[in-house]
């Protein structure tokens, strides 16, 4: 039976997509409010595009149609990497809640009632507060939650949802935790406005006017990791954890910055001092990583130049540039 990725043409469930169809799947159902095609044509042949992937437009928190795709499509797995980010869920809290929440309910009432073989869904490093609310250097896979905004707040709320739907319901339920994603075509997200100035308008011969400092140390994962991390999950059944942080390469926007113009010499690239208005830029970047390794046997494999060389030419490679 196939799976149902919801977001499934994003910047992340577009990945998934591709890992499915390369692992054996023979069609994955894609969920998606605004469907962008040209994001799985980017990363597969167009005949398994076009005879594996079937495209859908729906919302999650739209409860009837999202049931009726799962039953017409025979489902027995889904991926919900479907959410608003943080900037999206500040803008508007009510449509933050509905759709990060109520959306992911949504799934786990939908599974529940249907039987379905495995959840998982993405969840975010953002449930855990600053370093110094913690004892250790590395927070604890099942460290207390202190979300220090309401993106973090709302994946908090699913974390705990999940939990009560495993607990009361014996259902099989996994989320990977996500922080600080980055790759080609990213267009959402703080990681985003990010890469846009810092490595992407570089990589075109453009200026980039980088909104964090020099010396913010962040915890890199190349989009490809997170991808695979969550197709682990996916073929995993009954896991002991629940739940599982992921952590990146850890660098300093310096750094990264330092690689690009050795990369694109002469390269624009400016970093800016943090405003007050931007300290949700800063964030937690070290995370004990030891259950999702023993477990799912899930290691980081990109290095920080790889991820960073790979974006830069793939965002070329597009545009009919040369490779760096």
């Amino acid at each position: 039976m196939p799976y149902l990725v919801t977001g499934g043409t994003g910047f992340i469930g577009s990945r998934v997509v591709r890992n499915l169809l390369q692992e054996g799947e023979t069609s994955v159902v894609v969920y998606d409010w605004a469907p962008e095609k040209i994001a799985i044509e980017r990363l597969l042949e167009k005949a398994a595009v076009e005879n594996k992937v079937k495209i859908l437009q729906g919302d999650v928190t739209d409860y009837a149609h999202l049931i009726k795709v799962v039953q017409e499509h025979h489902i027995d797995k889904i991926v919900h990497c479907a959410a608003l980010l943080l900037h999206d869920v500040n803008a508007n809290p009510l449509m933050g809640v509905k759709v990060n929440c109520e959306g992911t309910v949504n799934i786990f009432e939908i599974a529940r009632l249907l039987g379905l073989e495995k959840t998982v869904w993405v969840s975010s490093g953002s449930i855990f507060g600053p370093p110094e609310n913690y004892l250790e250097e590395y927070i604890p896979n099942d460290a207390p939650y202190y979300p220090q905004n309401l993106y973090g707040a709302t994946k908090s709320l699913d974390e705990m949802f999940a939990n009560y739907y495993s607990d009361k319901f014996g259902m099989d339920i996994t989320a990977i935790r996500l922080v600080l994603v980055y790759g080609a075509w990213q267009t959402h997200g703080r990681t985003a406005r990010i890469i846009q100035q810092m490595v992407a308008n570089p990589a075109l011969g453009l200026p980039g006017k980088v909104p964090a400092a020099a010396d913010n140390i962040l915890g890199w994962t190349y989009v490809d990791d997170a991808a695979t991390a969550i197709t682990l999950a996916c073929k995993a059944r009954r896991l002991k954890t629940r739940s599982f942080s992921v952590r990146g390469t850890i660098h300093s926007v310096g750094e990264i910055a330092a690689y690009v113009k050795e990369l694109i010499p002469g390269a624009d690239i400016s970093l800016l001092p943090l405003e007050k208005s931007q300290s949700h830029l800063i964030m937690t970047c070290k995370y004990d990583t030891s259950r999702i390794e023993e477990e799912l046997g899930f290691h980081i494999k990109w290095t920080m130049k790889g991820g960073i060389k790979q974006t830069i030419n793939m965002i070329r490679q597009e545009k009919g540039l040369p490779q760096v």
